[in-house]
């Protein structure tokens, strides 16, 4: 059975002891049951000991490339990856992230020109994981989906069928201030909770087969108001979506930003 973090913080780099001992604090601080660490972290592997012993569980995830040796770690060598390196070493679970821009980049999984099928690399990609899972006698391993916004009503030619299938929730990112390419903090669409869940949760809710819904906050270090993550927190349980997770820890998340969701108390489930 899936055991599913009420609160978890996602982060991009743990590559130094420094590193390591600001996202360990900041995720205490927030009382956050978990951490999702990309697999491209140096330290990952040696560093969920450290988590798990706080109790926290330990996901990792990332942007799998669709075309080899032009960027990232191909999708059938990160699979392998996790499978042979991640969860022997005690991983808790793996949410992929599809990324597409359509600009067809090796990351960009929304599209049909392909040598492999996006559905069928996606069906490999899922089975390689979630069969170390079963073989590694870790029944409560957690598999699942992130991408961003509205993309399932938009982007058409995603293999959403089979990552959601081999998935037990999925994780919409539902931004509402996030950094640009040069790292400056803008709104996304009218910068409010309640406008971003109304344009992206119906069309998670389409292809989610009946899996639970996780809302991703983000970017966290961007909210100037920490009223907003109440309003975030309110939404969500208005729609019935309990489990709530962080989108990211950085240097510019503060003891305020903590403290503030801590206090949202999301329940129990």
């Amino acid at each position: 059975m899936t055991i599913f973090a009420n609160k978890a913080l996602w982060v991009v780099d743990l590559d130094d002891q420094t590193d390591e001992d600001r996202i360990f604090g900041h995720a205490q601080a927030m009382g956050a049951e978990a951490v999702v660490i990309r697999t491209t972290s140096d330290r990952l592997a040696t560093s969920m000991a450290r988590f798990q012993a706080a109790g926290m569980k330990v996901y990792a995830w990332r942007w799998p490339a669709v075309v080899k040796n032009q960027g990232g770690r191909y999708a059938i060598d990160e699979a392998n990856f996790v499978a042979q390196t991640l969860i022997p070493a005690g991983l808790d679970g793996y949410i992929v992230d599809p990324e597409s821009e359509n600009d067809e980049g090796f990351n960009d999984w929304n599209r049909t020109n392909l040598p492999i099928p996006v559905a069928q690399l996606a069906t490999s990609f899922c089975q390689i994981i979630r069969s170390a899972a079963q073989t590694g006698g870790r029944p409560s391993f957690l598999f699942g989906i992130t991408s961003g916004g509205n993309y399932p009503a938009t982007l058409a030619n995603l293999p959403w069928q089979q990552f959601v299938s081999a998935s037990d929730a999925v994780f919409p990112q539902i931004y509402w201030r996030a950094r640009d390419r040069h790292e400056v903090c803008k709104l996304v669409r009218d910068g409010t909770p309640g406008t971003n869940f109304t344009a992206d949760l119906p069309s998670w809710r389409a292809i989610a087969q009946g899996k639970p819904i996780i809302p991703m906050a983000g970017e966290i270090s961007c909210i100037p108001n920490l009223a907003e993550l109440t309003a975030f927190a309110e939404r969500a349980r208005a729609e019935n979506l309990d489990v709530m997770h962080f989108y990211v820890d950085d240097t510019h998340v503060t003891p305020n930003l903590c403290a503030a969701i801590k206090a949202l108390g999301v329940p129990m489930v």
